[in-house]
């Protein structure tokens, strides 16, 4: 048998990745060469090209099925037939080589062997052409998670608006302004109400009881607020069941400018609400799918 009669059978990126297939060779007293001269001359376009392996295994033609036999990596990649892989395009298969971080170790090596079905070849434009997509399709991705982010801020800060307004109303009725913000808390007239009631009725100076009462609903709110801002799902839901127990009050006392006002910020709320509830969904996901990868490639360097 002469050097001519030995084919390219598999390709593998080092001699330690190799290794299980040479001695399954070996222990079947398969002849076989080792071509290593791409790692040897060609170590630069390999950083760029990610299907150019380092190291090539030779049979003869005669033993490929054989081979075909032992070999474990032959097994699994016969078993992947009808992977959804095989749907991909041509380009989908090559970002999966060039960018493989979001892939399990199985998917690639498939991604490399459908890309040799295809004689697929990358130039070291390509490969830059795909990174540099990958890199702005990421970017787009990390830009529309502030973005949501940043309106579930928006949403959850109207709590701080309306403990900010609900202290201004009370000074205002307090100091007889003659003016009222609708979004503000109706609870606090029914306090302030409330407190003139006994007054009256005891002919007692309660002011110092009145300024710390009409504090404590903005100072609440004030805390919702921060606490949603952050993502917390059960404060920022307490906060909207007390705006909506609050929107009641208008529609009772018929107060309607500010049942409009109150319905206009509680959609604006649960809005808010619903898309924090997507956002950590969505995290959840990613960080499961993300938990799932990693076992897999652990199982598979077992």
């Amino acid at each position: 048998m002469t050097k001519n009669d030995f084919i390219e059978y598999q390709t593998f990126s080092d001699l330690q990745e190799a290794s299980e297939l040479t001695n399954l060779l070996n222990a079947n007293q398969i002849p076989f060469e080792i071509d290593d001269s791409a790692m040897r001359f060609d170590i630069s376009a390999r950083d760029l090209n990610p299907i150019a392996e380092g190291i090539i295994i030779k049979i003869n033609a005669d033993d490929v099925e054989r081979v075909d036999k032992i070999n474990p990596r032959k097994k699994e990649i016969d078993c992947l037939d009808d992977h959804f892989l095989y749907s991909f395009s041509d380009n989908d298969i090559m970002d999966i080589l060039v960018n493989p971080e979001e892939w399990t170790d199985e998917e690639i090596e498939l991604a490399k062997e459908i890309a040799k079905q295809r004689n697929l070849q990358l130039t070291v434009e390509a490969v830059k052409y795909s990174r540099k997509k990958s890199y702005t399709e990421k970017e787009k991705k990390v830009r529309e998670q502030i973005t949501e982010e940043n309106e579930i801020i928006g949403r959850a800060s109207w709590f701080g608006a309306i403990g900010s307004l609900s202290l201004l109303n009370s000074l205002f009725i307090i100091f007889q302004v003659g003016f009222f913000f609708p979004v503000g808390l109706a609870i606090d007239i029914f306090i302030l109400g409330s407190v003139s009631g006994v007054e009256m009725a005891t002919d007692t100076d309660l002011t110092s009881l009145r300024f710390v009462l009409i504090s404590l609903m903005p100072i609440l709110f004030f805390w919702i607020g921060r606490k949603s801002r952050k993502g917390n799902l059960k404060v920022y839901l307490v906060g909207m069941i007390l705006y909506a127990i609050d929107t009641s009050l208008c529609l009772l006392t018929q107060y309607w400018v500010g049942l409009v006002f109150h319905l206009f910020v509680l959609f604006a709320l649960c809005d808010g609400y619903i898309r924090l509830i997507k956002n950590k969904r969505a995290k959840e996901l990613e960080q499961e799918l993300y938990t799932i990868k990693e076992k897999e490639k652990i199982a598979q360097n077992a």
